[in-house]
């Protein structure tokens, strides 16, 4: 589990970067301005938000294991996984000015949650078809025998 992990959390730091730094740039800068005047320093401040960024990606893909242990139910491993997530997005997003305020988080808190709901619904339909699939399969071998 820890090896997948790491593989998970391998691929969600630089997708982390990414993110981060197209949430900056969007803000109107390669950092926030709000943690760009924090700083003092626009080169730290870029470090920081790399770091902070590729960060909260590994453990968000990184959190993706969380639905390989097969004695949760999907419910709980959704749950703690965008737990996880939203608790980690709040410090990155006050530390690197993402958000300026309360609503600004709410707001993308609640976009998360839709994107985690969204998630959790294809999943579902897909369990289900996999499940419909060996049904059928189960009741076509029986019949032949």
């Amino acid at each position: 589990m820890r090896v997948s992990f790491l593989k998970h959390a391998g691929v969600g730091f630089p997708l982390g970067v990414v993110l981060g730094n197209l949430i900056a740039w969007m803000s109107g800068g390669i950092v926030s301005p709000a943690f760009d005047a924090r700083t003092g320093s626009q080169t730290g401040a870029i470090i920081i938000q790399t770091l902070a960024a590729g960060l909260y990606g590994a453990a968000g893909v990184g959190g993706m294991i969380l639905y390989k242990i097969e004695r949760w139910p999907l419910v709980k491993a959704t749950v703690v996984h965008y737990l996880i997530v939203a608790v980690l997005y709040i410090p990155a997003a006050l530390l690197l000015g993402w958000a300026e305020s309360a609503a600004d988080l709410l707001i993308v808190e609640g976009i998360q949650l839709a994107a985690f709901l969204l998630i959790w619904g294809v999943m579902v339909l897909r369990y289900r078809a996999e499940v419909k699939k060996l049904n059928n399969l189960v009741k076509k071998r029986a019949s032949v025998q």
